[in-house]
């Protein structure tokens, strides 16, 4: 069944500083304003630990699961013994282990040889110390950018990972594994970069390949209607009732696939009107006027976007009229008659270019 998922996951930071340095540490905090309204990233520190709660827990929780640990160095951190020693040690540990990504951010000038994380690239540029610059404004816009570099390369290199996944899943044909991997990956990826609208077209594609077994280009009707094809004990309007869901999901992804709304007008069900007054003809039931709309805005939409689609329809209708007259199944019934239709049948409907959907091919 068809998903609706948030388009972004930030990268959640973590922020190892003395409580001596907290105004250095409010500046930097504002200055990350922006990638954190932008969803890139995500920040804590002890501070949002709420009343009644044990601080040490707390801490060593998130200090466990964040992406990227910030460790802003002074001589205040350095003399901290729960910074240095508790603090600095697992983060070094996660960083060493791959789970996690440190950032020294050196706010004011300290010896830092031989400590643990000195072969780390630190931030500000040249490891000049915040409070050595003429602009502070300055040196926190350069920590900023810093870490929103280090933010994204965080998150493409999960999302690479995440992609080979797909591809993978995507060559053998495995489409309800591509959906769940695509889906993730739209959780994940921040929807400023390039590659999330490649995620969100690979995920609208799965959606739809997956109903390829119950698409049938040749079971058209005189309308140019895809039929569903389903197995014997499947039941056909359950079936229908998934596929559109799954149809809504991908369009919702990638509006701009005209094959998309040809397939939703095709399966889409024309609702009886049951307030109708007034005699029924074959060939002209009363249909309610919303499903009769929300069909023809399909087609047209499709066509809109899918030039061939119409040429398509109009080839089928084309053969259709030259071929035999079958009662009940034309757009416009006809009167007949026995002799007629038998003369008719010998009349094979031709289409010199059997049309096939795209999105339906792997």
């Amino acid at each position: 069944m068809a998903k609706s998922s948030k388009p972004t996951r930030a990268v959640e930071v973590f922020f190892s500083y003395s409580h001596k340095d907290e105004d250095l540490r409010d500046e930097l905090s504002k200055h990350l304003a922006m990638l954190k309204r932008q969803h890139v990233i995500t920040a804590w520190h002890d501070r949002r630990i709420g009343a009644g709660k044990e601080w040490e827990n707390e801490i060593d929780e998130h200090l466990n699961t964040v992406d990227i640990i910030l460790l802003l160095i002074s001589s205040d951190f350095l003399a901290s013994d729960y910074c240095y020693d508790v603090e600095v040690k697992t983060a070094m540990k996660r960083h060493d282990e791959g789970e996690a990504r440190v950032i020294p951010v050196i706010l004011r000038p300290v010896d830092l040889k031989g400590a643990p994380f000195g072969k780390l690239q630190v931030l500000p540029k040249d490891a000049r110390p915040v409070t050595d610059w003429p602009n502070r404004d300055q040196a926190f816009l350069n920590v900023a950018q810093g870490i929103r570099v280090a933010a994204e390369e965080l998150v493409l290199s999960q999302i690479r990972r995440l992609f080979a996944s797909l591809a993978t899943v995507e060559r053998a044909g495995n489409w309800p594994n591509a959906i769940s991997l695509g889906e993730r990956i739209l959780k994940s990826l921040p929807d400023h970069l390039p590659e999330y609208q490649t995620a969100r077209s690979k995920t609208a594609a799965a959606y739809v390949k997956r109903w390829s077994r119950c698409f049938d280009e040749s079971l058209q009707d005189v309308f140019g209607c895809v039929r569903i094809k389903k197995k014997r004990h499947e039941d056909e309007e359950q079936i229908r009732e998934q596929i559109m869901a799954d149809l809504n999901r991908a369009i919702e992804l990638d509006p701009e696939k005209g094959e998309y709304y040809y397939l939703r007008y095709s399966i889409r069900r024309l609702e009886f009107d049951y307030d109708f007054e007034g005699d029924i003809e074959l060939g002209n039931i009363p249909y309610t006027r919303e499903s009769v709309q929300a069909r023809e805005s399909d087609l047209a939409r499709s066509i809109e976007l899918d030039p061939s689609i119409a040429k398509a329809l109009r080839d089928r209708q084309r053969a259709i009229e030259e071929g035999p007259r079958i009662p009940g199944i034309r757009p416009i019934i006809q009167n007949f008659s026995l002799d007629e239709l038998l003369a008719s049948l010998h009349k094979p409907i031709e289409i010199k270019k059997p049309w096939r959907l795209k999105c339906l091919r792997d």
